[in-house]
């Protein structure tokens, strides 16, 4: 039996709400694998308490399947690369990897291709340190992608050849010629493209409020009233908000730090107006606390794992909002979707406070820890930046469009 001292811990991940041991097995290249327990933490303890032993004497016996393929040498370049995704895909490597293995390398054939390369007969041997080289130099030339991104594209091909030499013994150019890009001189210059992060106009929110349904308007309140971000939103459970008395009381899902929100009168209309007549009907469990439910009865953002362990995720919120844009006529430059509305709240709180931590505690941010131990006025300061930052909205056209679109419900 495996020492006590030598056994994985039980870890818990946040992003997908599963319980899970990296456990040591010699069969994956990267020397472990993810164990997932269960999502229930009293279950996961007890699964955890009784099988670890056993998981991790089963795996430590398991073999590399790392045999090479006599006719590896022949593969033309397009095979190897498919070979190259079916072992990382048997390996256990996350969709996110697999879906990068693809679209990187891709990139790379297409482009050898542009040259002439053909990739369907030539094998990774016929391959020369100039192909490699314009390929590096058609990434410096990009200015559509940043150097980071460019290093992604180099790392992927770096790691395909590498993989046919160690494991099959294909032969490949010096990899001198494929070399990433690093911040010295006459590295990549182009930065790609940069999200927006300016925030919306009260001229912006009018427009988009105007041309919102209930549902988006009362997520749109949310932002304004309280920023909430996407994964806020999707997390939020009926048992957070009292709407008799105007409080939203719901942990921030990304720090876990507790938030007291004071709900405009604007806000709890909206949304008195969604549960009454656009809230869908729960047809999943993980919907059924939720304040959130889509027509089609899930939640509106999430993110879980499947049945094989890969991670799959949704986001109506974003999708929401971006058909809400493009109705509204609200034009959007790269990177600006419903998060926006939280740059936007921070930045309109912070313009007349002196106070920053007003704005640390309205957002629910970890930060100034020494303070946080002594100071206990989080409540107070998030109910005074919301004030004053509904003053500004009663000054524009929203609460009128409110009421004209709440009559049109006759809620």
């Amino acid at each position: 039996m495996a020492e006590r001292k030598k056994l994985p811990g039980l870890l818990y991940d946040r992003s997908t709400g599963w319980w899970f041991s990296n456990v040591k097995d010699p069969s994956k290249k990267c020397g472990r694998t993810k164990y997932m327990w269960a999502k229930d933490q009293h279950k996961a303890q007890r699964l955890y308490l009784e099988q670890i032993e056993r998981i991790v004497v089963e795996h430590a016996v398991r073999k590399p399947n790392i045999e090479p393929i006599e006719d590896a040498r022949s593969w033309p370049l397009i095979e190897m690369a498919a070979r190259y995704y079916d072992v990382k895909k048997a390996d256990g490597c996350s969709a996110l990897f697999l879906n990068a293995v693809r679209k990187h390398l891709q990139r790379f054939l297409d482009w050898l291709k542009s040259k002439g390369f053909d990739v369907c007969k030539s094998t990774s041997e016929d391959l020369t340190s100039a192909l490699l080289g314009g390929y590096r130099q058609s990434l410096a030339e990009d200015t559509s992608i940043a150097r980071k991104t460019a290093n992604h594209y180099i790392d992927y091909v770096r790691m395909l050849l590498l993989w046919g030499a160690k494991v099959h013994g294909i032969h490949h150019p010096p990899l001198g010629s494929i070399q990433q890009f690093s911040g010295r001189r006459n590295a990549k210059s182009g930065h790609g493209r940069k999200q927006d992060r300016t925030p919306l106009t009260w001229d912006q929110l009018e427009k988009l409020l105007s041309a919102a349904d209930v549902t988006d308007a009362a997520l749109l309140m949310l932002g304004l009233n309280c920023g909430f971000g996407n994964s806020d939103i999707g997390k939020l459970k009926l048992c957070d908000v009292d709407l008799d008395n105007a409080n939203v009381s719901h942990p921030r899902p990304k720090t876990g730090v507790h938030r007291d929100f004071a709900l405009w009168p604007e806000t709890v209309r909206i949304l008195k107006a969604y549960l009454a007549r656009h809230r869908g009907r729960p047809l999943c469990p993980d919907a059924e606390y939720l304040f959130f439910v889509s027509r089609k009865g899930q939640p509106l953002s999430w993110h879980r794992l499947n049945g094989d362990g890969k991670l799959a995720r949704s986001d109506a919120v974003k999708n929401r909002f971006d058909r809400l844009c493009k109705k509204a006529g609200v034009n959007r430059k790269y990177g600006v979707g419903f998060y926006i509305l939280r740059h936007t709240y921070a930045t309109l709180i912070g313009e007349n406070s002196n106070d920053f931590r007003e704005v640390q505690a309205a957002l629910g941010q970890l930060t100034i820890q020494q303070q946080e131990a002594y100071r206990h006025d989080r409540k107070i300061k998030a109910f005074n930046a919301q004030q004053r930052l509904r003053s500004e909205m009663k000054e524009s056209s929203i609460p009128k469009i409110l009421h004209d679109k709440l009559s049109e419900y006759s809620v």
